[in-house]
């Protein structure tokens, strides 16, 4: 890949050509005795990356955007994993910001976050109180650079305009509206994404009737999957995602979910109707017929046995995990109740060690 930095900044771990980092990362796998993935799902080899944060730094030449590798600042002029408009919008903000360096002052971070279509959502993030005159002033810099934009501050959120960037994504089961927050997770890779969605899709067969999903944040595969079951039973601890994942149900006038913010052990305890609870006053979990059951944890994976044992009571599970490591330990224990039906890798993050994996598994 053409970049100045490459291997350099922190960004990119494995500075390889994209045919020798994905054989990297697939020769690392196979060493976990995983099996050989029946299909390996490559990324575009640049201009991918939806979203990304640069600190900001400061020199006689004037300001910059920078990684810290090893605490010392690398300059990034320029980033081609960012997607091509981001890339754009980040090369005419630090110009603008140079001519105007009295806005600029006490700012210290820059995050954006971008949608395949070509819209974006800025934020600008300071280490001193944001007033009226910087409102003025940003207002007139989201204009010039076509933007939505946030200001932050400590205890301090400025929002120009609107809050949400709204995200298009295509898949096999049809055309889905979502919200994205600026401080909330969402794929980081749109293409990927999509393969991903759709290799969940691909694991619901006729028999299907109703689905669990356990971390199933804003909704990225809650939605798509909505189409393929009678009815949907998500939760979700984090609050800003149950909020947004109720907003993309009504954008998209999905009305066969019910989501609720419970841990999974909260889930376990009314899924085994072990403790009632208020907020599900709504539902009655004794009409629910679920043939599927749809996770994808953070990188630490499951790893709690409690959970892994009521896991391995649903014919079907399809698991979406970013960490083969913490997958293998999973497995060994679903592996006692369920055999792998189907089994394949994405390369969501080329240029590191990360590679994500979908198992479709069957109860034996």
């Amino acid at each position: 890949m053409n970049c100045s930095v490459f291997g350099e900044c922190g960004g990119c771990s494995l500075p390889l050509s994209y045919a020798d980092q994905l054989d990297c990362k697939l020769s690392a796998f196979e060493k976990l005795d995983l099996g050989a993935p029946q299909a390996v799902f490559q990324s575009p080899h640049k201009g991918y990356r939806a979203r990304a944060e640069f600190k900001v730094y400061r020199d006689e030449h004037g300001l910059h955007f920078a990684m810290f590798a090893k605490q010392k600042p690398v300059i990034i002029a320029d980033c081609p994993i960012l997607l091509p408009h981001l890339q754009e919008l980040l090369s005419k903000l630090k110009r603008l910001l140079n001519q105007d360096l009295a806005f600029a002052s006490k700012l210290f971070a820059v995050e954006v976050l971008g949608v395949v279509g070509g819209g974006s959502l800025l934020t600008l993030i300071y280490h001193r109180k944001l007033d009226q005159e910087w409102e003025a002033q940003a207002k007139l810099l989201a204009q010039s650079l076509g933007t939505i934009l946030i200001g932050r501050s400590r205890s301090q959120k400025v929002i120009i305009s609107q809050e949400t960037l709204l995200d298009l994504v295509s898949c096999q089961s049809g055309r889905y509206t979502f919200v994205r927050y600026d401080n909330s997770f969402s794929q980081p890779n749109p293409y990927m994404n999509a393969k991903m969605i759709d290799f969940a899709l691909s694991c619901v067969g006729a028999n299907a009737v109703d689905l669990l999903e356990l971390y199933c944040g804003g909704g990225n595969f809650t939605l798509p999957l909505s189409a393929r079951f009678r009815n949907v039973f998500a939760t979700e601890v984090d609050r800003t995602a149950i909020n947004a994942l109720k907003q993309n149900l009504a954008l998209n006038a999905i009305q066969n979910v019910f989501c609720a913010r419970m841990s999974g052990e909260e889930s376990i305890q009314a899924l085994s109707f072990e403790r009632e609870f208020v907020r599900l006053q709504e539902v009655c979990l004794r009409d629910y017929d679920f043939t599927h059951l749809l996770v994808d944890p953070p990188r630490s994976g499951i790893g709690d046995r409690r959970m892994l044992s009521f896991m391995g009571r649903f014919e079907n599970i399809i698991y979406i995990s970013c960490n083969p490591l913490t997958l293998k330990q999973d497995l060994e224990i679903l592996e006692t109740t369920h055999h792998i039906q189907t089994f394949v890798v994405f390369d969501q993050f080329p240029y590191t060690h990360h590679l994500e994996c979908g198992v479709w598994l069957k109860k034996k």
